[in-house]
């Protein structure tokens, strides 16, 4: 089951002030979005199915009794499936359970290029990698232009690979925080300033068949829930003025043919 809701704060009665304008003025006004950044909540149980606005994009995902994950896990191309959501700070929380080589995207363009990920376990035992810090660590890449970063503020032993975990993030600003089973003290604090909105999904590397020699059970994700500010739509204000010019011109014209109608008579 998934549920979705959101709002948008003020802007409600910026039309009423249009009301003696030009209709077409008027339609533009209230085609548009109003001028603050909203909110949304979405949460997905992925019963019976994962909800439809997850785009799928890398992995083949599919559901099952109430999981989530990749069919085809891997790391090159990274997987990706994300929600369609624009946002600049949010909380996303979500159950992983056969923990060991996957992760959560963060601010990404809604593809695998770019972003900020988060990754649970890792350390290569999606290949196959066991020991060290394989399967039980977190920690944080950049990905630009499908570039990836070396591991960032890595921090293991966190995990027993195969356990199951709820893992927490809250950005905020240029912070990225990931807490586990609903500490309030963070394993893992990112400041980076790449990327200032953008769109959260899921990465699944577990186990990575394709171009690795990963074994083991399959890590699935459950219960995801998604709270954050949304981008403020940056036409609203431009449409506005657009409008706002067109009004002058056609009170121009309008006077200009009265004057001109006196001349004549």
């Amino acid at each position: 089951m998934t549920k979705i809701s959101g709002k948008r704060g003020g802007g409600a009665n910026r039309v009423g002030v249009l009301a003696t304008l030009p209709a077409v003025v008027v339609l533009v006004a209230t085609a548009t979005t109003p001028l603050s950044a909203g909110t949304i909540t979405f949460t997905d149980n992925f019963t019976p199915s994962a909800s439809p606005l997850w785009n799928n994009l890398a992995g083949n995902w599919a559901t099952s009794g109430g999981t989530y994950f990749a069919q085809v896990p891997n790391n090159n191309p990274l997987t990706f499936t994300g929600l369609p959501f624009d946002l600049t700070n949010f909380t996303v929380t979500v159950t992983v359970n056969n923990l060991g080589d996957g992760g959560i995207w963060l601010r990404s363009d809604d593809t695998d290029k770019n972003g900020v990920l988060l990754v649970d376990g890792g350390g290569g035992y999606g290949q196959g990698t066991r020991g060290d810090g394989a399967g039980n660590s977190l920690y944080w890449h950049i990905v630009q232009n499908g570039s990836v970063s070396p591991p960032l503020d890595l921090v293991s032993g966190v995990f027993t690979p195969g356990g199951t975990y709820t893992i927490t993030v809250v950005v905020s600003g240029d912070r990225f925080s990931a807490f586990i089973d609903g500490s309030s003290t963070p394993v893992t604090t990112l400041v980076d300033s790449t990327f200032s909105s953008g769109h959260v999904g899921l990465y699944d590397d577990q186990p990575n068949t394709t171009t690795g020699s990963g074994f083991g059970p399959a890590q699935t994700f459950s219960n995801f829930s998604l709270q954050g500010s949304t981008v403020p739509e940056p036409g609203t204000a431009l449409l506005l003025c657009t409008g706002l010019a067109f009004l002058a011109g056609w009170g121009s014209r309008r006077r200009s043919r009265g004057s001109l109608k006196n001349v004549e008579s």
